[in-house]
């Protein structure tokens, strides 16, 4: 199984991902999940970290099999992020990366059929910001068309991080991080993020409305939130219906 955590910087995604390790090895647990360590040892081979850091021919050399396999999403990226404008370097790249993801995503449905496999920076995150530099958000018709595509193959789980917009802010922009978003911004970027957090909330809404979705409280503390995620996951496995501490779980 495929979850995705959507949320906006700063809000815990990877450090979500990351604590979900030590809670499944306590003895109450039985959950299949593919760990944080080695989802990032297989990013590092085989997939988005591994396609990116190569030149741009050697990108598309490794992305051939998408190209023939999901010709639509490929064009349709393609074509989203010409609407969208300058810069168009770094938004082709971008766009590079959300193919990549796709093509990662494809591989690990391949490779861990029974495990669970946490992308903590999924496909909408990439979207996002393969578009976020625009003045505002474009094509939505075809950005539906681009997640009816992904989503329909992959059909994830959902995990939806709520947020304070003023907790989300303060907390992106006072973490140290290689990202976009971090203490070292630039003032334009700090002026604009209430821009770009409404264009990731369109995003989110653009959603196909059949998904698996439970809403977790992103503003709680990481502990708990890890908690809750692990609880969504362990409901919506095959090994049971209950939380770690044997409580029914329910979708926030």
């Amino acid at each position: 199984m495929i979850v995705e955590i959507l949320g906006s910087p700063g809000l815990g995604k990877t450090t979500t991902a990351a604590r979900l390790d030590d809670l499944v090895v306590e003895p109450d647990v039985d959950l299949p999940l593919l760990s944080f360590a080695d989802y990032r040892r297989l990013d590092r081979e085989i997939g988005e970290a591994a396609i990116m850091r190569k030149g741009r021919i050697f990108r598309w050399w490794m992305l051939a099999p998408m190209c023939w396999r999901h010709p639509r999403l490929v064009v349709s990226v393609a074509m989203l992020t010409l609407m969208h404008g300058r810069p168009f370097r770094r938004r082709a790249r971008k766009a590079e990366r959300l193919i990549a993801h796709a093509f990662f995503t494809e591989r690990l449905q391949a490779r861990y059929p029974d495990q669970i496999c946490v992308h903590h920076d999924g496909f909408i995150q990439c979207l996002w910001s393969t578009v976020i530099d625009s003045r505002k958000l474009r094509g939505q018709e075809m950005i539906r068309s681009i997640m009816q595509e992904y989503y329909a193959r992959v059909r994830p789980k959902m995990i939806l991080f709520e947020f304070d917009d003023a907790l989300a802010t303060s907390r992106v922009f006072g973490r140290t991080s290689t990202g976009r978003f971090n203490r070292d911004s630039s003032p334009k970027q700090k002026v604009e993020f209430e821009r770009w957090l409404d264009s990731y909330r369109e995003l989110v809404s653009l959603l196909p409305e059949d998904l698996d979705m439970t809403q977790i409280n992103a503003d709680a503390p990481p502990a708990f939130v890890a908690e809750q995620v692990l609880g969504a996951l362990h409901k919506d496995s095959t090994l049971g219906g209950t939380d770690p501490a044997g409580e029914p779980t329910q979708s926030a």
